[in-house]
């Protein structure tokens, strides 16, 4: 009983106001008064928790601030890892092909038929890919030369095959900054007069489409024989991750639209071919 009536004291006292007031100690005249209770005041405490709560979740999700965290995979450490599969994958491609380039020449060597490049998918067809003897003929010794000849060939082109390419300028500009690996540099910067658009180099797929503080639109596309161009410094992009582009098409724009008064915008743009960044002036004149 008398533990329920501590209960209802508490209670009592806990929704009662309470009148807390600044005065004067000269005069003792009452300056600024407000009434509140102890109600009010946890209410007030609960509601600037869940507010403060509200705000560091929102900073979370919209701001880049999880990538300043030494060891969070932010959106730099998963665009690093796509890269790097890319590239992966583009080595393992080229090396697959050059294993069955270097088999069938050394068949050629034997008098043996060669066996084609798509029924060498792995290390089982090439190790199985044996045939009979040809008969020895001097059609035969011409034909074998032939081959070597075609195969060399066909090998150099598979390396430089970015040459191969008729490749769109990005954009009409000057090149303010040049294609330089010992300073780190895998790309090349065009500086253009205000708003200007940016064209895909060549057909293929928007592999990446991002938007980042330092970077702004970052493009980048997934073209044929294993090569990739990237645009960053974008102000803004008219294509989405998946979509098909061609050549020459617009995909987006660098500078804004005050700049159409003459200031100066750029282009940060790189070119890779098979996992390794080239220097874009040699295939592309801008």
């Amino acid at each position: 009983m008398k533990l329920l009536n501590i209960i209802k004291i508490l209670l009592r006292n806990f929704r009662k106001k309470m009148r807390i007031g600044i005065r004067n100690p000269h005069t003792g005249e009452e300056l600024w008064y407000i009434f509140i209770s102890p109600l009010n005041v946890c209410v007030a405490f609960l509601t600037l928790i869940l507010i403060t709560f509200v705000a560091v979740i929102m900073t979370i999700i919209y701001t880049p601030i999880l990538d300043m965290i030494p060891g969070y995979p932010g959106n730099k450490s998963r665009e690093l890892l796509i890269k790097n599969l890319i590239r992966l994958d583009s080595i393992e491609q080229q090396i697959q092909t050059w294993e069955t380039y270097r088999h069938n020449i050394g068949l050629i060597m034997e008098g043996k038929t060669p066996i084609s490049v798509t029924a060498s998918k792995n290390a089982d067809s090439i190790g199985s890919g044996q045939r009979e003897n040809l008969p020895a003929s001097a059609a035969d010794s011409a034909f074998r030369q032939q081959m070597r000849n075609d195969l060399a060939l066909a090998a150099s082109a598979q390396r430089n095959n970015v040459r191969t390419f008729e490749l769109y300028s990005p954009v009409t500009g000057v090149v303010a900054r040049r294609f330089d690996l010992s300073k780190n540099f895998r790309g090349i910067e065009v500086s253009v007069a205000g708003r200007e658009p940016v064209a895909a180099v060549t057909d293929g797929a928007v592999l990446l489409n991002l938007w980042t503080p330092e970077e702004g639109y970052v493009m980048q596309i997934q073209h044929g024989g294993n090569m990739i161009s990237t645009y960053k410094h974008l102000s803004g992009t008219m294509r989405n991750t998946g979509d098909r582009v061609k050549a020459g098409e617009i995909i987006g724009y660098v500078g804004n639209e005050e700049n159409e008064s003459g200031d100066f915008a750029s282009l940060y743009f790189e070119l890779w071919n098979n996992g390794s960044a080239v220097d874009p002036e040699e295939f592309i004149l801008f």
